[in-house]
């Protein structure tokens, strides 16, 4: 049952990717989370969400975010994690507080678009793992994973999961 479960929330899973692929400046890849269950990993540059060292969302960052929002709030049985990064420009302190302030302030108008903050954590990373060298502004992103919550999980094994 256990593999059937997984193969019911991979499909799940790949049909939420696939929507979410259709926003504006969303990088959508799929991953296998700690419990070996698909995933999702949804990088948004911060060139999109924020200016160069500011934690204030851009309207069109706002925009993305509303049809990310909408998905989340369509596929409710998910938990979300926002990570927040910054390139190494300045001190570590300061990149920790900015980064942990970008993804808070996501986590925030994601539940002020609907998104239960229950299902929700953010946390800054600061310039810690590099996707890109840390001295352009590649670094500076915020990751958004989604993850089966214990609901989709009994559904999947219960056959209940639509």
């Amino acid at each position: 049952a256990g593999g059937t479960a997984g193969v019911l929330i991979g499909k799940k899973m790949d049909k939420q990717a696939k929507e979410l692929a259709q926003i504006n400046g969303a990088q959508v890849d799929t991953i296998t989370d700690q419990n070996n269950l698909t995933g999702i990993r949804v990088t948004f540059d911060s060139g999109i969400l924020f200016g160069f060292n500011k934690t204030n969302l851009s309207e069109s960052a706002k925009k993305s975010l509303s049809e990310f929002a909408t998905s989340l709030r369509n596929n409710p049985e998910t938990d979300v994690t926002i990570l927040g990064y910054t390139d190494n420009v300045g001190t570590r302190a300061a990149n920790e507080k900015v980064s942990t302030q970008r993804a808070a302030n996501v986590k925030t108008y994601l539940n002020q678009s609907g998104v239960s903050s229950t299902r929700m954590q953010s946390k800054g990373m600061a310039w810690d793992n590099p996707v890109a060298s840390n001295d352009t502004e590649a670094g500076r992103r915020v990751e958004i994973y989604i993850t089966a919550n214990e609901t989709m999980v009994k559904q999947a094994a219960d056959g209940t999961l639509q």
